[in-house]
Order: structure tokens, then C-alpha cells, then sequence
């Protein structure tokens, strides 16, 4: 079977907060007058991680509107500034400062490896590859990629805020594969998130490719997927036998 469609997610697989989540929260505070450094924003993420995790799994969409998504971040940053030990009253101000923040399209940076891998798919496409975002992000995706000078490298977007679904949802998977014009072991997806992308690729039937820039995932917490540490590794699976 050969390889017809390559899906990418997005946050922490082709862009970061610059310089990080952790030091803008820690800026954001330090503005209001609050002495918080990046380490302990780290601390408190890692704290508030399965509450988050707890919430999405609820079936709660956090990125289908605008209100969606102030209201599930507002609750996030709150967590965190609570498990920093910011005051009751000054926290509702602080998680709409970091929400604005990290809505601005000046926030986000690509990652070094993802122009050149890009570039490199580019002779794939005019041979066929199909190339497609498949996101859950807020209805302003499209904007950034514009703004990062991306947008070109994809033939289409599938974002959860205009399809009204989120991943793990296999959903929004056979969305971009209808798009794709492909079936689904005809795909590959990459993705930073075990949940999201490995999960609910899997369960659309698409091989998940996970993208491990920090080394946090051993292959068995991997789940049998595809592990890699940078997007250019995944261009030798495009060749791989064992996948087309």
C-alpha cells in the first residue's frame, strides 16, 4: 500500500511559545508586580497536568469558538497561578493576561527543523503526497500560518474550530482523510500528544508518528508508535517498507 496522505499537528510539533509557555506566564506575572520565575510555572504545570488531562477527558471542547477556549485557558492559567501561591483576587486579571498573550500571533515561532523538512516534502506533493494540518486550535490557525510563512507547504487545513470537533475524536481524522482523498492505512499523522495525536490516530486507523523533542517517552509509554526527535526523521519513514 503506498503512502498517499502525511497530516501534521501543530503546537509543540511545528511551533513553541517564544521563548516558552513557562517564562511568558512567568513575565506576565512579574509585570503585575509578582516575583515568579519559569521553574516554578514549570512546577505548577506539571501539578495542574491531570487535572487538565481529567477535563479533557471529560468531553469538554476547549477550542471549537472563542468562548470555548477563554473559558478552558482562563481555568488552566488559574490552576497554575493557584499552585503558585498567587492571591485569590488577582488571579481572574492574570489567566486573561496570559490568555491574550498566548493568542497573539507574535507569541508563536516555527521550530528550526520544520522549514527544511517542509521544503524537503515539497517534490513528495508534486509526485502526489498529499500534506494537511490536522489541529485543535482556535478558528485564528490559519492566520499564523500565513504569518510564519508556512501556509503554502499544506494542501489543506483541518482545524477543530471549524470542523466542531477536537482530537482524539477519530472524526476530525477521517475529515482530513475525505480531504485527503485517502484511505486510512494510507496516512501517517505526527503529533507531540499521546492523547491527541497517537490515540486518536490510532483509533481512525492512521499510523501515528510521535514527535519526542524532549526525550519524555520511552517505547513502551509510546503505545507501539512511531517515536521521533525531530521532524526531519520523518522523512525516511516515507521510504520505509514497512509503511508503504
Amino acid at each position: 500500500m503506498s503512502l498517499r496522505a502525511l497530516f501534521f499537528d501543530v503546537g509543540e510539533t511545528l511551533v513553541y511559545a517564544h521563548p516558552s509557555s513557562a517564562e511568558i506566564m512567568a513575565e506576565v506575572c512579574r509585570e503585575a508586580g509578582l516575583p515568579v520565575v519559569a521553574e516554578a510555572v514549570e512546577q505548577a504545570e506539571a501539578q495542574v497536568a491531570p487535572r487538565i488531562a481529567a477535563r479533557q477527558a471529560s468531553g469538554e471542547l476547549y477550542s471549537i469558538s472563542p468562548e470555548s477556549s477563554e473559558r478552558f485557558w482562563t481555568w488552566v492559567y488559574d490552576q497554575i497561578l493557584a499552585e503558585l501561591q498567587v492571591p485569590q483576587a488577582a488571579r481572574s486579571d492574570l489567566a486573561r493576561r496570559f490568555h491574550e498573550r498566548f493568542s497573539r500571533l507574535e507569541t508563536w515561532r516555527l521550530f528550526p527543523d520544520v522549514r527544511p523538512t517542509l521544503e524537503a516534502l515539497r517534490a513528495r506533493r508534486q509526485s502526489g503526497l498529499v500534506v494537511g494540518v490536522i489541529s485543535n486550535w482556535e478558528d485564528w490557525l490559519e492566520a499564523l500560518l500565513v504569518q510564519l510563512e508556512i501556509h503554502h507547504y499544506f494542501d489543506f487545513l483541518t482545524i477543530s474550530a471549524g470542523v466542531r470537533l477536537e482530537k482524539p475524536d477519530p472524526r476530525i481524522f477521517q475529515a482530513a482523510l475525505q480531504r485527503a482523498g485517502a484511505r486510512p492505512e494510507e496516512a501517517l499523522h505526527v503529533g507531540d500528544s499521546l492523547h491527541a495525536d497517537v490515540g486518536g490516530a490510532r483509533t481512525a486507523g492512521i499510523t501515528p508518528v510521535l514527535i519526542d523533542r524532549r526525550g519524555r517517552y520511552s517505547p513502551a509509554q509510546a503505545d507501539g508508535a512511531i517515536i521521533i526527535r525531530s521532524l526531519d526523521a520523518v522523512l525516511p519513514l516515507l521510504d520505509d517498507p514497512a509503511l508503504v
